[in-house]
């Protein structure tokens, strides 16, 4: 086996952080979920019951440990210079106010329009605001995450939405 100096020279590790996060990650979720199944169902509870939620929990968990592991696998590992990359930016306080006054209009826009179309337009603007290019992608991104937040909420733990003026 070769020192470990010479890994680090070619770029190539045996084994990364983003690998042995994502084992400990799934670990974790395959715990999260054995200890899910415990938990007893109640003769109160209607079609969501209090598993429910942790269940949606270790899945989530499950899902980001097999895409860490996924992208730790598949990503290119390049040994650049520094100089090539593109400099990181610090977010000023301005610009967080401006993110959080973004989310701050969804509130309104929900009362409006309703729960799916106010979803959208802040997904949309959100994209927008972080400097990503208007394109058929973005809009896709966007009704995608309105109905999958619907799905989940809405649909899958059965929280009702207020009604909205317009729809």
């Amino acid at each position: 086996m070769a020192p470990r100096s010479s890994f680090v020279k070619s770029g190539v590790l045996p084994l990364n952080k983003d690998l042995i996060a994502s084992a400990l990650l799934l670990a974790v979720a395959a715990l999260y979920y054995a200890a899910t199944v415990r938990i007893p169902v109640s003769t109160l509870g209607g079609v969501v019951g209090p598993h429910v939620f942790p269940t949606v929990l270790a899945l989530l968990l499950g899902i980001i440990g097999v895409s860490l592991a996924l992208r730790a696998l598949f990503s290119r590992r390049l040994v650049a210079a520094k100089a090539s990359e593109l400099p990181v930016t610090e977010a000023t306080p301005l610009r967080a106010l401006g993110l959080l006054g973004v989310g701050a209009l969804y509130i309104p826009f929900a009362l409006l329009l309703g729960y799916v179309p106010a979803l959208f337009l802040l997904i949309a603007c959100i994209a927008l605001y972080e400097k990503a290019k208007l394109s058929w992608r973005m809009a896709v991104i966007a009704v995608a995450g309105a109905l999958l937040f619907w799905l989940l909420f809405v649909a899958l733990l059965g929280v009702r939405q207020p009604q909205s003026i317009l729809f």
